[in-house]
């Protein structure tokens, strides 16, 4: 008797069941579109192959879930209700009673909430990231299927605009970084610049190399020119008295030449504080450093030109590769399908539960 009642429960559970997705439960209309994210500040197929080398998430791809979580968000949720009103759509009667929320609802999750109204609107959005093709395919799920269409269409603006302002606000960030450095490396070089006009007025010098090369090229010279005077001397001594002033004339000339020599040497040689090889090699550090400086400035100023730019630039753009679509015929519910899966699960549970009252009825007798 007992078995008889469970089949009859069953059975009009079933019933009951297959009346509510039949006739009762609300039909939905999905509208999709597949949108591409394209990075224009830096070339993709290249960062793509490095992931792949590397092991690493693409930029496309950290993208795509960035943009996913944004979708799913409250804030997105609060731009479209301004627009399609979902929080009275979620409360009306154009949603079955058993998934129509309510202000006055006993149980919390019929309770008309932002928690269980976000719940709703992201169980009625599907998003799908396609890896090999760095593909999103966007789905919204409504009871009307131009609001369908219209939703996806509201989602893909408003998260282009999220993504680049995403990317702006990035990009503040670094340009004013990269300001504040600027204007260190600005003051570094021209402070190098200073220390350098001041070891040159110091020293009476535009630069001690060429310096060194001029009194170098007058060495070689007088050194040249000392040696023809000394063959011409040494000549003319063989027929001419030394005594003679044409022979006097020409060794104060070798003398002169030889003092001047000697002078020269010890100039480039230096002496104590004033030595010229060390002023050479002050002043090279000084150069390198003002060089470095320059280069470091210079870097600087092209990322803080690229970074201002990108500050101005939508960077990140939404490629729609196929347009939200005007659904024919609802995707939810699938009659059939969920007639069938409600037969096997009923089935299943009076199959165990009459094994159950059997066990039991043989263990009273």
């Amino acid at each position: 008797m007992k078995i008889n009642n469970l089949k009859l429960f069953f059975i009009f559970a079933f019933l009951v069941g297959m009346i509510y997705i039949s006739i009762i439960k609300t039909e939905k209309y999905t509208s999709n579109s597949t949108i591409i994210i394209k990075d224009l500040s830096q070339k993709q197929s290249s960062s793509m192959l490095g992931s792949m080398l590397l092991g690493q998430t693409s930029s496309s791809m950290q993208d795509s879930k960035l943009l996913e979580i944004y979708i799913k968000s409250m804030e997105m949720y609060m731009m479209l209700n301004k627009e399609h009103n979902l929080s009275s759509y979620y409360s009306s009667n154009k949603i079955d009673f058993l998934q129509r929320l309510s202000p006055n609802a006993l149980f919390g999750f019929w309770l008309a909430n932002n928690e269980n109204i976000l719940k709703k609107y992201t169980n009625d959005l599907s998003i799908l990231y396609n890896e090999p093709s760095s593909t999103l395919t966007i789905g919204f799920k409504h009871t009307n299927p131009r609001t369908a269409q219209q939703i996806v269409k509201d989602i893909i603006s408003n998260a282009s605009k999220s993504l680049n302002h995403f990317e702006k606000e990035n990009a503040q960030v670094a340009l004013h970084a990269l300001l504040q450095q600027e204007q260190e490396n600005k003051n570094l070089f021209t402070d190098s610049i200073k220390k350098l006009i001041a070891y040159q007025n110091k020293h009476h010098t535009i630069d001690p190399n060429m310096d060194v090369q001029s009194k170098s090229t007058i060495l070689a010279n007088l050194e040249s020119g000392l040696m023809q005077k000394e063959v011409e001397y040494k000549s003319k001594l063989g027929y001419l008295n030394k005594e003679t002033a044409e022979m006097h004339l020409l060794r104060d000339t070798l003398l002169q030449m030889k003092h001047s020599i000697a002078r020269i040497k010890k100039r480039i040689a230096g002496n104590g504080k004033d030595e010229l090889n060390k002023n050479v090699s002050e002043f090279e550090l000084l150069k390198s450093e003002v060089d470095f400086n320059k280069e470091r400035y210079k870097q600087t100023l092209v990322k803080l030109e690229e970074t201002k730019v990108q500050v101005k630039q939508n960077a990140k753009n939404l490629i729609v590769v196929t347009p939200p679509t005007l659904a024919q015929t609802h995707s939810e519910p699938n009659k059939i399908k969920d007639i069938i899966t409600l037969l096997i699960v009923l089935s299943f549970l009076y199959g165990i539960l009459t094994l159950i009252l059997s066990i039991l009825n043989e263990h009273k007798d």
